[in-house]
């Protein structure tokens, strides 16, 4: 009889123990699908010993803390997006314009002064040097040969026939600020006016861009144009420069 009454006591034991536990595997269920409703709703706080909760528009991945020293450690990231929108490209710079891009002068842009020299340049050759000062507004640049001519009082041009002469040097761009200069040779073989092949004028007409039709350079020590007229039969042009000495070099 003690016997049957030890064997219900163990059995009544286990009954007990069972449905403890099962009591705990419920609980334990209800806490995890609360803990996962939560967390689908980013309000689940992370255990202690991984990285901070997550922020709304923030993308993140945690790592445990005991896993923070391991090869996982470089799995952790964290950036940020914008709620409602996709990461945003890298903003395009504004284009910049490359150096040495100042406009062309224009031949309107330069006041134009032929200056006679008192050097002989060899036997009837005159020698002379033409200045274009920029008195625009705005810096522009040169390069190359500015194309002269003669002209008569009325502005028509005198046919003679031109060549262009090289320096070392010449033909670089020459950039004019405001009320800068630049300088160029100009020479001609002098002739007696009414011979044949002997062109007279009054001034030299120069053009530095394609558009233009010319504008008359004043005189300056050129005394035979208020005389007999600049006469020439060959007319040679040198490159632009910077200065004065350089173009006369």
């Amino acid at each position: 009889m003690t016997r049957n009454r030890s064997r219900r006591n163990v059995t009544r034991q286990l009954t007990v123990a069972t449905t403890a536990l099962l009591g705990v595997a419920v609980a334990v269920g209800l806490i995890g699908g609360t803990r996962a409703r939560e967390a689908s709703a980013g309000a689940v706080p992370l255990a202690s010993g991984t990285a901070s909760a997550p922020v709304p528009g923030t993308v993140s991945a945690s790592v445990p803390a005991g896993l923070a020293s391991g090869p996982a450690a470089s799995a952790s990231a964290s950036w940020s997006v914008p709620a409602g929108s996709a990461p945003a490209s890298a903003p395009v710079p504004a284009s910049v314009p490359p150096a040495g891009t100042d406009p062309g002068c224009l031949t309107d842009d330069l006041a134009g002064t032929l200056i006679g020299q008192d050097r002989a340049a060899g036997p009837g050759v005159r020698d002379a040097v033409l200045r274009l000062t920029n008195t625009s507004g705005r810096t522009c640049r040169v390069e190359g040969w500015a194309d002269i001519a003669l002209v008569t009082p009325p502005g028509e041009l005198v046919r003679v026939p031109t060549g262009r002469t090289e320096q070392a040097g010449g033909g670089a761009v020459i950039v004019l600020k405001p009320q800068a200069s630049t300088w160029a040779r100009v020479q001609w073989d002098t002739c007696a006016p009414g011979r044949a092949g002997c062109g007279v004028g009054v001034a030299v007409q120069y053009i530095v861009d394609p558009d233009s039709t010319g504008a008359a350079a004043d005189n300056a020590e050129v005394p035979e144009a208020d005389r007999d007229g600049i006469a020439m039969r060959a007319l040679r042009v040198g490159p632009l420069r910077a200065t004065r000495a350089a173009a006369l070099a």
